[in-house]
């Protein structure tokens, strides 16, 4: 009669190389294939943090620049220097559609009311209109505001 517990051992062991030996791969190229996918999302960040930072850094210089011609304006008295500051603040308000996305509603309220603001420039020379201005200024700067700390957010958490 043959000893079974002899046979045990050398059967267990040969079951265990089998395993390894389909199992191994399977669980090493797992874990290359994760990571893999980790230094690829590394890599896309290094990547599109910095374009992202940059963009946001023009964008800013962007609509200081328009803020800041459109007070000018307001307080220029020369009309060849108001003609010019007028062709320069739309092409800058030309340039900020195209630096915005027209899918965000954030984006969509800052480009109405920079046109708000331009309205109350280049509309007419009424009575009053100082106030309403200076109204629709502050709420360009404010909303400036909102959309670049939420950009700057997602740059951050990016990182």
């Amino acid at each position: 009669m043959p000893n079974y517990e002899n046979l045990i051992l050398p059967a267990l062991s040969l079951l265990i190389a089998a395993l390894a030996v389909f199992f191994g791969p399977l669980i090493s190229s797992s874990i290359a294939r994760r990571e893999r996918e980790a230094s690829l999302l590394i890599a896309k960040k290094n990547i599109i943090a910095p374009i992202r930072q940059a963009w946001i850094n023009e964008l800013r210089i962007l609509l200081s620049k328009l803020t800041h011609n459109a007070a000018i304006y307001w307080s220029e008295n020369d009309q060849n220097k108001r003609d010019e500051i007028h062709l320069n603040f739309r092409e800058q308000r030309s340039l900020l559609a195209l630096y915005l996305n027209p899918n965000e509603q954030n984006h969509i309220d800052l480009l109405d009311f920079v046109g708000e603001m331009e309205a109350t420039i280049f509309g007419s020379d009424q009575e009053g209109e100082p106030q309403q201005f200076w109204h629709s200024h502050n709420r360009v700067i404010e909303q400036s505001q909102k959309i670049l700390k939420l950009e700057w957010e997602r740059v951050k958490n990016e990182i």
